[in-house]
């Protein structure tokens, strides 16, 4: 399925930060759009997010936690099906981030919307929540 990502250097260990993004709470602190998140269980998180006029609500579920290295969670709303991951390794300056987010399960309709508005926004927002991301360790 499609897919975008990007990456950010942040001077910080992968442990800070992975600890940082590894907590869904943490991410209105530094995401794209006006978002909120509650924990609806273990795993489970339920969001708001408020962009371009629009109001979405997700059902997240985290897949992969590899403590200082890799964090993944699943979001579900009305647009589609989407896997949100983080890779973060070590490097003498600090540490590398690396965000992607790959479609999951697109009707067709959801494929348009996908490929005619939802690439064009979250592309640059993926780019913006990273700046964000480094700037709680500025």
């Amino acid at each position: 399925m499609p897919g975008f990502a990007a990456t950010v250097i942040i001077r910080a260990t992968a442990a800070e930060v992975f600890e940082v993004i590894s907590d869904l709470a943490t991410h209105p602190q530094w995401a794209s759009d006006d978002l909120t998140i509650e924990r609806t269980g273990e795993r489970t998180w339920r969001s708001i997010s408020r962009a371009k006029g629009r109001t979405f609500h997700a059902d997240l579920i985290v897949t992969v936690v590899e403590p200082d290295e890799v964090f993944e969670f699943v979001s579900s709303d009305e647009t589609g099906t989407y896997g949100h991951g983080f890779v973060v390794r070590d490097l003498p300056e600090g540490c590398e981030v690396a965000r992607y987010v790959t479609a999951r399960r697109l009707g067709i309709g959801q494929q348009a919307l996908y490929w005619l508005t939802l690439i064009p926004v979250r592309r640059p927002g993926l780019r913006t929540s990273l700046s964000r991301l480094a700037s709680l360790f500025a």
